[in-house]
C-alpha cells in the first residue's frame, strides 16, 4: 500500500534528503533497501510484522553508519499510518540524513591526434609529448557525463610502499606504451621502446577513446627522481597512482548533461564511511546518444584518469560528435575561419596595416578589388609564424553570421586563380577563377522524431541553379549540425594542392606556387550578392552585409583589431603551396667515393668520423618569375647515428635556419644547375661541429676496436595541410669503423 511521506519542519527552498527503507534483521543490522521514497510516497512491504529502518538512499548501504538509521515494527506503526494515510517523519530524524555536499566538475573535449609518425610515438610513449595539442582540441556538446566514485582503503601509504607502486606502474608502462593508431616511418628511436610500441599493436591494445600512458610516463619518471617521503606525499596527492598499489572499488554516483560550452558540474551528497583508512577519488566516462543508441566516446577507468572533488577534470576523448558553435563575427558578415586547425589570422594573407582611426578605420587595406590584393609581399600566403607552405588536400573552414539569412545570403562558393607572378596581387594575365566543385555533406541529428536519428545533408554543390560551384550555408541554429559526414569538423570544403595549375613556362609546375582563393555569397536563385553599391559583374545584386578578414586572435587590446571589414563584391585570400619534397641524403663517409658500395673505414682513434650529406628544397631554386621565400621550406635536419644493434645513439650534426648561415643553403651534388652555391659535405669535426664535438674514431667506437654503424639524416619540412606537417624525410646508410 502508497502512503505519503511528509518531513516535518520542513521549510521552503530547504535541502531535503533522498529517502529509502532498508530491511533489519533479528540482530538488529540494517540490511538491503526494500523501498524508495518517490515523489512524497512509499510503497510499504506485505510483511506487517517486519523491522524495517529508515534512512538516507544510497547505492550501497553497507558504506553508511547506521546509527543514524531509525527503526520501526510495521506492526506497530500501521494502525497510525492507515487512519492518517500519511508517514510523518520528524525532523531530528530526516536532517541527520541530509549528509554533506559534495561537488565535482570538469570540461569535455574531442581532440585530433598530432601526425604520429614513428619518432613521435616515441616521444609520446615514454611521456615527453602529449599526443594532441591543445589547439586541436574542441569543446564537445550533447554529450551526459557519469559520475563515478573510487574507493580506496589501504591507508596511510608508507615509505615502504613506494617501491612496490613504482614497479607496479613500471611494469604496466611497459606493456601498455600506446593506446593509440600510429604510422610507422624508421628512424633513430629507441629500440626495447619501438619493441613495445609494436607488441602493444599486436596485442590489440589500441584505441582512439582516450589517451592514458603520457601523464602516467610523466607521473613515474618524477617518482623515479623523488626522495622516499617525497614520493609517499607526491603519492597521496594524485589519486591516479593509487590503483597501482592498492584495491579500489567503484560506485555510479550519477550523470549530469555536459553544458553548450563542453564544461559540467555534478553535486551530491555523502555520508561519512565507516571504514577506516578510506580514501575518495573520482573518475567520469563520457557517452553520447547517436541513432537511438548510448556510445560511450570517453573512459576515465580505461583511461587511468581520476581525480580529487576540488580538481577540475578535463577530459580529453579522441572521438565524438562535436556541436556548431563557431566564433562569433560582426553582425552580417562572413569571413574565412581557418584552413585545418590553423585560423586564418595567422595566414600571411593581411600584410599592408589597417587603420585604427581615421575614415578608413576597420576598413581592410590588403585588398583592393575584387578578387584583387595589393601587391604582393616575398612571403604572401605562406602559413604560421615559420612560412609553412600549404600542401596535400586542406579543408576550409567559413563562418557565416545569422544576420546574413536576412540578407538573403543562401549559397556560397570558393574559387581559386593563380597569383601573377609579379608581385601585383592580381591573377596571372589570361586566367579566370575556378569555382571548386567537390561534394560536400554536413550530418545532423533530427530531433522530429524519438529517439533521435543523424541525417546527412549534400551542401552542394548544387543542381538546381544554373551558376556552378554552389553550397547551401549551414547556419548555426537551422539544424542540430554535427559536422561534415565523415565526422572531421565543420568544414566548408576541402581543396587537393596539388592539382592547382602552374601556368608559369619552365616554372616549378602545378601544386606548386602562390593563388588567390576568393569567396562569394549567392541568393536561393544563384545571383551574387555583393555589399551595397560593390558590384562589378552583371547581375551583381546589393545586400546589406559585408565581408571581413581576420587580423588577430580576441581579445586584443585597443586600438587594436581583430578583424578588418572588406567592403568588396568578394573575400581573397593568398595561399602558397607547394608539393614537392624535401630532399635529405647521405652521399659520402670521409675520404671514400659517394658511389663505393662497401662502406669499411679504418683510421687511428683520435681521427675525425665525417658525413658528407644533402639537405635542402628545390623551391630555394626556382627562378623568376617564380616566387621564391625569404626562407627554405626545411625547418630543421640532422644526422645521427646508431652503433650496432642498441649499442648507443647519438648526433652528428643537427641545425635550424639560426643555426645555419644562408637559411641551409642546397649542396652543389646532384641539385639542380640553377640552384645557388653549397658545400659538398659538411665536416663533423668539433671545429666545423661544436654542437656535437669529439666525434673521433675512438669516441664512437668506444671499448671496441671494430663495429658496424647506421647512420641517419632526418630532414623535417615546414609543409602543413592545416592539421599536420609532413613528416619527417629519413634516409639510413650503414657503415663499419675500425681503428687501425
Amino acid at each position: 500500500m502508497s502512503y505519503k511521506v511528509t518531513l516535518v519542519g520542513a521549510e521552503a527552498h530547504e535541502q531535503t534528503p533522498a529517502i529509502a527503507l532498508y530491511s533489519v534483521d533479528v540482530r538488529g543490522q540494517v540490511g538491503k533497501k526494500i523501498a524508495v521514497v518517490t515523489n512524497g510516497q512509499l510503497d510499504l512491504p506485505k510483511d506487517r510484522n517486519a523491522v524495517v529502518a529508515f534512512g538516507p538512499d544510497v547505492a550501497d548501504s553497507s558504506t553508511l553508519d547506521t546509527k543514524g538509521f531509525v527503526s520501526l515494527r510495521l506492526a506497530d506503526q500501521l494502525p497510525v499510518w492507515e487512519r492518517e494515510q500519511e508517514i510523518l517523519l520528524p525532523p531530528n530524524w530526516w536532517r541527520g540524513w541530509r549528509g554533506f555536499e559534495i561537488c565535482v566538475s570538469g570540461n569535455t573535449y574531442r581532440c585530433f591526434p598530432r601526425f604520429l609518425d614513428r619518432q613521435t610515438l616515441r616521444s609520446i610513449s615514454v611521456g615527453q609529448l602529449p599526443p594532441f595539442r591543445p589547439e586541436r582540441c574542441e569543446a564537445l556538446c550533447d554529450a551526459t557525463v557519469e559520475v563515478w566514485s573510487s574507493t580506496t582503503c589501504c591507508w596511510p601509504f608508507v615509505i615502504t610502499e613506494v617501491p612496490r607502486l613504482i614497479a607496479n606502474l613500471a611494469d604496466f608502462l611497459s606493456a601498455n606504451p600506446i593506446m593509440f593508431p600510429r604510422i610507422p616511418s624508421p628512424g633513430p628511436v629507441e629500440r626495447a621502446v619501438a619493441r613495445q610500441v609494436d607488441a602493444a599493436l599486436g596485442a590489440g591494445k589500441v584505441s582512439t577513446s582516450f589517451v592514458p600512458n603520457t601523464t602516467l610516463a610523466a607521473h613515474l619518471e618524477t617518482l623515479q627522481a623523488l626522495a622516499p617521503q617525497d614520493a609517499v606525499n607526491y603519492v597521496e596527492t594524485n589519486p591516479t597512482l593509487w590503483r597501482f598499489w592498492c584495491h579500489t572499488s567503484s560506485a555510479l554516483l550519477g550523470e549530469t548533461v555536459i553544458n553548450p560550452d563542453g564544461s559540467f558540474s555534478f553535486c551530491y551528497r555523502y555520508f561519512p564511511f565507516f571504514l577506516l583508512n578510506c580514501r575518495t577519488s573520482y573518475f567520469y566516462k563520457v557517452k553520447q546518444f547517436v541513432n537511438g543508441v548510448w556510445q560511450y566516446i570517453y573512459d576515465g577507468s580505461a583511461a587511468n584518469q581520476y581525480f580529487s572533488a576540488d580538481e577540475v577534470a578535463n577530459l580529453y576523448a579522441q572521438s565524438g560528435q562535436l556541436c556548431y558553435q563557431p566564433p562569433v563575427l560582426p553582425p552580417g558578415t562572413a569571413t574565412l575561419q581557418q584552413i585545418g586547425f590553423i585560423p586564418a589570422y595567422d595566414f600571411n594573407s593581411h600584410w599592408v596595416p589597417t587603420a585604427t582611426s581615421g575614415p578608413n578605420a576597420g576598413i581592410d587595406q590588403t585588398q583592393v578589388g575584387d578578387g584583387v590584393m595589393a601587391p604582393l609581399p616575398q612571403n604572401a600566403g605562406l602559413g604560421l609564424a615559420d612560412g609553412a607552405p600549404w600542401t596535400d588536400t586542406v579543408w576550409i573552414m567559413l563562418n557565416f553570421d545569422p544576420g546574413l539569412k536576412s540578407a538573403g545570403a543562401y549559397y556560397y562558393r570558393l574559387s581559386t586563380v593563380q597569383a601573377d607572378p609579379s608581385g601585383s596581387g592580381q591573377p596571372i594575365a589570361g586566367a579566370t577563377p575556378k569555382p571548386i566543385t567537390n561534394n560536400i555533406a554536413w550530418n545532423y541529428q533530427d530531433d522530429s522524431v524519438f529517439p533521435p536519428v543523424t541525417k546527412t545533408l549534400p551542401l552542394g554543390p548544387s543542381s538546381t541553379v544554373a551558376t556552378p560551384g554552389l553550397f547551401i550555408i549551414p547556419y548555426p541554429g537551422d539544424r542540430n549540425w554535427y559536422g561534415n559526414a565523415d565526422n572531421t569538423g565543420f568544414f566548408h570544403q576541402t581543396l587537393d594542392t596539388t592539382t592547382l595549375a602552374n601556368s608559369i613556362p619552365g616554372g616549378p609546375g602545378d601544386g606548386n606556387g602562390q593563388f588567390l582563393l576568393i569567396l562569394e555569397v549567392f541568393d536561393i536563385n544563384g545571383n551574387r550578392l555583393v555589399p551595397t553599391g560593390t558590384g562589378t559583374q552583371p547581375g551583381d545584386m546589393d545586400a546589406d552585409f559585408s565581408f571581413v578578414r581576420l587580423i588577430a586572435a580576441p581579445p586584443v587590446t585597443p586600438p587594436a583589431i581583430t578583424d578588418a571589414i572588406v567592403n568588396l563584391p568578394s573575400l581573397t585570400h593568398v595561399i602558397w603551396v607547394d608539393k614537392r619534397p624535401v630532399i635529405a641524403e647521405i652521399v659520402n663517409f670521409q675520404s671514400s667515393s659517394g658511389t663505393q658500395v662497401c662502406q669499411t673505414l679504418t683510421a687511428a682513434a683520435s681521427a675525425q668520423f665525417t658525413v658528407g650529406y644533402q639537405a635542402y628544397h628545390t623551391v630555394m631554386c626556382d627562378q623568376a618569375p617564380s616566387p621564391i621565400p625569404a626562407t627554405t621550406f626545411i625547418s630543421s635536419y640532422a644526422v645521427t647515428w646508431e652503433k650496432g644493434l642498441g649499442g648507443g645513439t647519438g648526433t652528428l650534426v643537427a641545425a635550424n635556419e639560426v643555426s645555419v648561415a644562408d637559411n641551409i643553403p642546397p649542396p652543389l651534388l646532384n641539385a639542380p644547375t640553377n640552384c645557388p652555391a653549397g658545400a659538398n659535405y659538411v665536416s663533423t669535426s668539433a671545429a666545423d661541429n661544436p654542437q656535437a664535438p669529439n666525434n673521433t674514431f675512438g669516441n664512437l667506437l668506444g671499448s671496441d676496436t671494430f663495429c658496424a654503424f647506421s647512420i641517419w639524416i632526418s630532414a623535417q619540412p615546414k609543409h602543413t595541410n592545416g592539421f599536420n606537417t609532413l613528416s619527417a624525410v629519413v634516409n639510413t646508410a650503414a657503415v663499419a669503423l675500425s681503428i687501425g
